[in-house]
């Protein structure tokens, strides 16, 4: 069984955004884009049968967005975008040096075989 690939979703949902001018998973060696967002994924078994099948799968989603200008808007978009497909997340301002910084934790369990997807 394949393990569904969130990463996917998230790059799609981070770029339907069009307020969003760079997406990444690296911090960029020149901050000259705004509002730039940082995405990470990262996943653990939640339910894994007893032929070894990972039924299910937990994922943690945390995307840094950086801006000159105020972030509300768009940290308030893509809680909402994520909680469409099931997540729930937070954010909170991290601002540094003469940026403005939000950091979102999002997270869910997502069913391998319905493709369904469960808050924790």
């Amino acid at each position: 069984m394949e393990k569904v690939n969130i990463k996917v979703a998230t790059v799609s949902i981070l770029n339907s955004i069009s307020d969003i001018k760079k997406v990444a998973t690296d911090y960029p060696s020149t901050w000259n884009t705004f509002p730039t967002a940082i995405y990470r994924t990262a996943n653990t078994p939640q339910f894994v049968d007893a032929s070894g099948q990972e039924l299910q799968t937990k994922w943690n989603i945390t995307i840094e967005l950086f801006s000159n200008n105020s972030l509300t808007d768009i940290a308030n978009n893509l809680i909402d975008k994520f909680g469409s497909i099931g997540f729930t997340g937070t954010q909170k301002d991290a601002n540094t040096a003469d940026l403005k910084r939000v950091i979102i934790d999002l997270s869910a369990i997502v069913d391998n075989q319905t493709k369904y997807v469960y808050t924790k």
